[in-house]
């Protein structure tokens, strides 16, 4: 019987190998000419700013920001059902770094905006790319109520392209559903909000599990998010509590940003 139940497993990890393995998180461009970004979580509301450090790259990869002459980069803003809203151009000095105030941009229709991505300008005329293209995964920075002290976190992974002016979804997802794990107990007294954006070129359905002791999962109400769209899933820890959320869905990677609200404090952080 244990050799039937080891073997029947061996079966399966190469199921899974097969199936999994060995393939891309994201799509590769189809023109060199391309130039790629994540999609950012943008916070709104009257508690909280979010910020976004952008680089110099042209100048950081050419090895000299004073030789890097000004040029623009273009955000791209999208609201939470996948539309695009419209864009800013943002020019970039021979300086390293730009902190730049999401709400100074989003202006007239860009309000609405729940995500936005950042395109720099192609390079591969400048230097030899040797395959690869620019990509924007920089850090944004969220402060809450005003505390003075912000928290930072990086973009997920390569959502987004431009190519020829048109944005194309770069995000894979498979046939068959896995879960994403968060690893991070969740403690009380805290709201947890886990901030989901889809990279791929079809809808995506998530459904949240919840657990107390990483044993037995209580499945909640699935959502479904519209390509380029996003959607923040909310979790109430009371004091002395904890629990284990994992989610269930056809995304390569379905690892959302969180954010972590107590009191008069805030985290952010990868999932």
């Amino acid at each position: 019987m244990t050799d039937v139940i080891i073997k029947a497993t061996k079966i399966k990890r190469r199921a899974k190998l097969f199936m999994f393995i060995n393939k891309n998180l994201t799509k590769i461009p189809t023109e060199k000419t391309a130039v790629i970004s994540d999609l950012f979580p943008i916070k709104k509301g009257n508690d909280w700013h979010t910020e976004f450090e952008l680089l110099n790259v042209s100048g950081l990869i050419m090895g000299d920001n004073n030789e890097s002459k000004p040029y623009v980069v273009n955000f791209y803003f999208f609201s939470s059902t996948g539309n695009l809203l419209g864009s800013r151009s943002v020019t970039v000095e021979n300086i390293g770094r730009k902190t730049i105030k999401l709400s100074e941009l989003m202006t007239g229709e860009i309000k609405e905006a729940a995500t936005f991505s950042v395109f720099h300008p192609p390079i591969y005329d400048k230097t030899d790319m040797a395959g690869s293209f620019l990509a924007e995964r920089g850090y944004c920075g969220y402060e809450y109520q005003n505390l003075g002290v912000k928290g930072y976190v990086h973009g997920n992974l390569d959502a987004v392209a431009l190519v020829r002016g048109e944005v194309q979804p770069l995000g894979n997802s498979g046939l068959i559903p896995r879960f994403y794990t968060v690893q991070h107990c969740l403690r009380g007294p805290a709201k947890y909000e886990f901030v989901f954006t889809n990279p791929t070129s079809g809808k995506m359905k998530i459904t949240p599990n919840i657990s107390l002791n990483m044993t037995n999962w209580l499945a909640k109400e699935s959502f479904i998010m519209n390509s380029l769209g996003s959607h923040t899933f909310t979790v109430d820890i009371k004091e002395n509590e904890k629990a284990y959320v994992r989610f269930k869905s056809k995304l390569y990677l379905g690892r959302p940003v969180v954010f972590r609200i107590s009191n008069d404090s805030m985290d952010v952080f990868h999932g």
